[in-house]
């Protein structure tokens, strides 16, 4: 599996350990005579895993050569196909070479359609409009496409994408393609998108959370990668540590960007909380089909929880809303929001992988850690792919040749594997951003962990935007789940009836 193998990119590291040790026990072991000893000395080896390949013809069988064109749309400033090889990153250099080894030995030219801009992929944003109007005109511009989720699911319920399960050459159970995704987005066996080694999309896009290694020490406070590894680290044991700090630096009576604070969040932490307890707005059944699964007491009383700690505006700043007026809007930057970690004035940050671009420079200590878990007896952590900053892989139903589009994308998610997710996890990610090897650990944690919610891709009665703006609102969750009910049920069942036709 594809977390699987990012855990195993550091054994190379352990092993060197190992044999220093094991040296340094014969050196210091030179000169004694060992004793005779009828211990059984067999060595048994474990032979090497098999590396997950493409199934893929002799390309000499297909018409593969010419220009393939991807069209990119999201709310995010990330394009993983295009790359002249200057940037000079280990991530843009991986793209590059990517792109030259689909030219050098197939013929094959990645071209892409940019339409990347904020905020303009939310359902019928950009991406669903190039794909569909192309669709409805007959137009077969776009070979394959990364399209921003919201657009993506649309499009899925829509008729316009090609379902990946049936394009031929896509093998969705190699490891390059994400198994937590194919789990968590097949409705009803059918898969019109998904994600992995194509793109760093989802890696960036993954919730974690930021924390000040010089405040733990300043406050005296349990070593939180003990207490990851000891089971402690709950959402009661976060808030407890988060209320220990808080401070009005400025004595004017206002906690803000400019006071020292426990923890800085915002709207989409929100629903990543509810991921982190193991809960979803919606899941699959055993049939397949996505049913509700977000209001049960133990979700009620995780939201009673966690409201009545993010609303303590002394120990918190919400940098998305104004909590004296009650309006919703940014109210600090990111450069600021740095600048408080850099400067010791915040404790624990909530945020999205991809912050750590914004982060590598800082002076302060820092480390990275996995979201609590609700209560100690959950079984499992859990991170949110986040539905606004992610893009989906998706093949349009009228390429002009399925062969060719299906062939070519798996081999980029193949050559992403071997050159784009080592350039990002080993290279950027713990060789440049991290500090420590504990953060390494909670990374593989973290990812290992990942969760796609479809209630909240498929924006089932408008669930995400009512929760994501609960300190703002006011509505309980019994609230909003009751209000919203009938029209989160109508479109679940619209969407569920769309798959199993397409069976």
């Amino acid at each position: 599996m594809r977390n699987r193998r990012i855990m195993q990119m550091r054994k190379p590291i352990f092993i060197s350990i190992l044999c220093a040790v094991l040296c340094a026990a014969l050196v210091s072991c030179g000169g004694d005579t060992p004793a005779e000893s009828t211990t059984d000395t067999t060595v048994t080896t474990t032979p090497e895993a098999t590396e997950d390949t493409p199934d893929l013809p002799d390309a000499s069988t297909l018409s593969l050569e010419g220009d393939f064109c991807f069209l990119v749309s999201g709310n995010w400033a990330w394009n993983d196909f295009a790359s002249d090889g200057t940037d000079g990153t280990a991530v843009d250099n991986a793209i590059y070479r990517r792109n030259r080894y689909l030219a050098d030995n197939y013929g094959v030219n990645i071209t892409n359609k940019d339409i990347v801009a904020f905020s303009s992929a939310m359902g019928s944003g950009k991406g669903f409009t190039e794909l569909y109007m192309n669709y409805m005109s007959g137009n077969n511009v776009y070979d394959a496409a990364m399209i921003g989720t919201y657009d993506a699911a649309n499009l899925a319920y829509s008729g316009v994408l090609q379902d990946l399960n049936e394009t031929p050459y896509i093998n969705l159970q190699k490891d390059y393609w994400d198994q937590r995704a194919n789990a968590d987005l097949s409705v009803s066996g059918r898969m019109y998108y998904s994600t992995g080694d194509i793109s760093l999309s989802d890696n960036r896009s993954t919730h974690a959370l930021i924390f000040n290694k010089e405040m733990i020490k300043m406050y005296g406070m349990d070593d939180p990668y003990e207490l990851v590894r000891n089971n402690e680290w709950t959402l009661d044991k976060f808030a407890s540590m988060v209320k220990m700090v808080g401070d009005d630096l400025n004595n004017d009576g206002v906690y803000n960007k400019e006071d020292r604070m426990g923890l800085l969040s915002a709207v989409d932490n929100n629903l990543a909380i509810l991921a982190a307890a193991g809960e979803k707005i919606a899941t699959l059944n055993d049939k397949g089909e996505i049913e509700l699964t977000l209001y049960s007491e133990r979700v009620v009383n995780l939201y009673d929880d966690y409201l009545a700690l993010i609303e303590d505006h002394t120990h918190v700043f919400n940098w998305q809303m104004n909590y004296q007026d009650g309006t919703y809007g940014n109210v600090a930057t990111t450069a600021e929001l740095a600048d408080m970690l850099n400067s010791n004035r915040a404790l624990f940050y909530f945020h999205m992988l991809f912050i750590m671009d914004e982060l590598r420079d800082l002076e302060t200590d820092f480390g990275i850690l996995p979201y609590p878990k609700y209560e100690a007896a959950q079984a499992n952590y859990g991170h949110l792919v986040s539905a606004w900053h992610s893009e989906f892989l998706c093949i349009p139903q009228n390429v002009n040749s399925l062969e060719r589009s299906g062939y070519v994308t798996e081999l980029l998610a193949y050559q992403g594997k071997k050159l784009m997710t080592p350039a990002y996890y080993e290279k950027t990610l713990v060789g440049q951003y991290t500090r420590d090897e504990e953060s390494a650990e909670m990374l593989d944690l973290i990812f290992a962990t990942r969760t796609y919610d479809v209630g909240y891709y498929y924006a089932l009665g408008t669930y995400k935007d009512l929760i994501g703006k609960m300190p703002i609102n006011h509505m309980s969750l019994t609230t909003i789940y009751d209000t919203y009910y009938n029209t989160a049920v109508s479109k679940m069942d619209a969407i569920n009836k769309m798959f199993s036709q397409n069976k």
